[in-house]
């Protein structure tokens, strides 16, 4: 994994130290340096960038404002001799705020938070693909494809599979099945019924059919149907 990022501030001397000090970070790639905001904001139309090391106090424009301009807006590191800015930089979600001179310490630690942030947003949530539940004492394990609909029956639940005769039983509610399907794939068709979304055939105004059995469509949730339709 490589972070691409650049350096901004007016202060040559403080861009070279910084980008020295970075060289011992064999995640960070220093893609460019700028000692103004409208340099950087030009590099930033054809670039892209995951992370910013901004001083606040540029003579051009205050960093804190060059930021409020980005769309999309990069991680960023403040690096600032000054203060007062913290506060607005954290409402700005910096990822960090560097006090000149930047000990080799403090860098790391933001380096640090830069990697992990930049880890988590690339990682995808995992696709939901079954449920547990249990079935005659035992967790059993039911893939979401092999459902085609749930009937409820007060403290219990009829799971009703494709290529299974006999339903199984579980002690649970439509409204806990609810809570652990995915509204991606099921639907609340009736106080009594969820259904699979692609086991659907047909759709009539006050049942639906599908290949295993044609259900009622309750009233109170029509909206779900049309919304589906």
């Amino acid at each position: 994994m490589k972070i691409k990022c650049i350096l901004i501030d007016d202060e040559p001397f403080a861009l070279n130290i910084l980008e020295d000090d970075l060289l011992n970070f064999e995640h960070i790639e220093v893609a460019g340096k700028f000692n103004a905001t409208a340099e950087a904001k030009e590099y930033l139309k054809d670039h892209h960038i995951d992370l910013i090391f901004l001083d606040i106090e540029m003579p051009d424009q205050l960093g804190t404002q060059f930021i409020r301009e980005l769309t999309p807006r990069p991680l960023v590191i403040f690096t600032t001799a000054y203060h007062q800015y913290a506060v607005e930089g954290f409402e700005l979600n910096a990822l960090d705020y560097l006090l000149k001179p930047i000990s080799k310490t403090r860098l790391a630690a933001a380096v640090q938070k830069a990697e992990e942030s930049i880890l988590l947003r690339s990682k995808k949530p995992a696709v939901q693909d079954h449920i547990m539940v249990n079935v005659e004492y035992k967790k059993t394990r039911i893939s979401l494809h092999e459902i085609s609909y749930i009937e409820g029956l007060k403290d219990y639940v009829k799971i009703y599979l494709v290529d299974r005769e006999s339903p199984l039983l579980t002690r649970s509610n439509l409204r806990g099945m609810e809570k652990i399907l995915p509204t991606t794939d099921f639907l609340r068709v009736h106080n009594s019924f969820i259904v699979n979304k692609n086991r659907i055939e047909q759709i009539f105004q006050n049942r639906l059919i599908l290949p295993e059995a044609a259900l009622p469509i309750g009233k109170k949730y029509i909206k779900n149907i049309e919304q589906f339709t």
